[in-house]
């Protein structure tokens, strides 16, 4: 079994706990080592996927989410810290949403919200944490619903009609739709959007930048 991945089983169903600091580039593989390690027991179940820290960052999410498609007959129920651990966002956990959010269709949560799907136009998000969409997101958005400034809300692309980030409302742009993941914050009292990357923070600005 690999350092950073361990498959655990218990009264709660099957886990896979990753370690404190978890690489996005090296865990997909490692998930899916460990899986496989074990495929002739799991059959057909659902697995919960524990992460050590208090946050769960958006290519995290993407790199979980794809090591779980190498397997069809596996559903990822959640991922979440362990109960003992504290949540940034108090005591909610993230909730994970293994779908696509359809025009009329809006869902919303008390915490970090990870869609596994798109978002379409006339569909709508709504969480008081971070908005994590592992697909693309051409609807409404809307992270940091009672007021967080610091969330952010991404997307393989952000394409969205409208956002929202605790307050500060921006409308979607009119410039050729990206392909590359990117990430919406708060900068300067307005909302910006920049290629994600490791140092994306701290990476340049794109010109589309919704109004």
């Amino acid at each position: 079994m690999l350092g950073l991945v361990q498959l655990k089983g218990g009264r709660g169903g099957i886990r896979v706990a990753l370690g404190p600091n978890a690489d996005p580039d090296r865990v997909g593989g490692e998930i899916v080592a460990a899986l496989q390690s074990a495929a002739q027991f799991l059959g057909s179940t659902k697995i919960t996927v524990e992460v050590a820290d208090d946050s769960i960052s958006p290519a995290l999410a993407a790199a979980i989410a794809g090591a779980f498609a190498n397997f069809p007959r596996l559903s990822l129920a959640g991922i979440g810290v362990p109960k003992a651990a504290p949540s940034r966002k108090g005591d909610h956990e993230p909730k994970v949403l293994r779908q696509t959010i359809r025009s009329g269709q809006e869902v919303m949560h008390s915490g970090d919200l990870v869609v596994l799907g798109d978002v379409h136009v006339g569909g709508r998000v709504v969480a008081t944490g971070d908005v994590i969409v592992v697909g693309a997101l051409r609807g409404f958005a809307w992270a940091g619903a009672d007021g967080d400034e610091t969330t952010i809300i991404y997307a393989q692309p952000l394409h969205p009609t409208q956002v929202r980030i605790g307050g500060v409302i921006a409308q979607g742009g009119d410039a050729p739709e990206a392909v590359a993941a990117e990430y919406a914050h708060i900068e300067g009292g307005r909302i910006v959007v920049e290629p994600w990357s490791s140092g994306a923070r701290q990476g340049a600005r794109r010109t589309r930048v919704p109004r």
